[in-house]
Formats: structure tokens, C-alpha cells, sequence
């Protein structure tokens, strides 16, 4: 008997609770804390990066001299934006080239 009267019974319609709950008291209280977090973070991380900028650059780097290998620069066939020579972003290399050919 028990057991047809829980067959009988209809399934409850779940609820969906999508901010698991609590009461907009809680979600406002909850929402200020996390704006005094991100007012007070925000400034001190962007410090930070600055702090990290400065004593990256405060020192000197050397420009260590780059060996012409012969193997670098082999060119079977010209570069598609038709400069024989030079790289896509080379203009010091465009300009001179340029200037060769006036």
C-alpha cells in the first residue's frame, strides 16, 4: 500500500537556483565587497606592473652583435612582396634598396 501511494504520487518541480541561493540582502552585501576588493586590487596590480616596467628598463641592455652566418640568409627564390632582399618588415632595408635603384 505504502508503495502504490508513492507511485501515485506527482514529482515535484524542481526550483532552479542559479546563484545558489540567499536573499538580495546577501547578493547586494556580497556584490559590495567584491567592488571594495577590485577598487583597492585593481590600483595596486597596475602599481605593480609599473614597478616591474621600471626595473626592467632602470638597467642597460646590451645589444649583443648578431654573427653573420653564411647558412642565415639563403634565398632559393624571391620573397612574394617582391623585394629580393629584404623582409617583410625591413624598411631600413626597403629604404636603402630604394635608393639604390634611383
Amino acid at each position: 500500500m505504502l508503495f502504490a501511494r508513492s507511485a501515485l504520487r506527482l514529482p515535484r518541480q524542481a526550483v532552479r537556483q542559479l546563484s545558489a541561493g540567499g536573499s538580495q540582502a546577501e547578493h547586494i552585501e556580497v556584490m559590495e565587497k567584491w567592488k571594495k576588493i577590485s577598487f583597492v586590487g585593481l590600483p595596486c596590480v597596475a602599481l605593480f606592473a609599473g614597478f616591474c616596467m621600471y626595473k626592467h628598463y632602470a638597467h642597460h641592455h646590451d645589444a649583443e652583435e648578431q654573427i653573420s652566418y653564411p647558412h642565415i640568409h639563403i634565398r632559393s627564390k624571391p620573397f612574394p612582396w617582391g623585394s629580393k632582399d629584404c623582409d617583410l618588415f625591413d624598411f631600413a632595408c626597403k629604404k636603402k634598396q630604394a635608393q639604390a635603384a634611383e
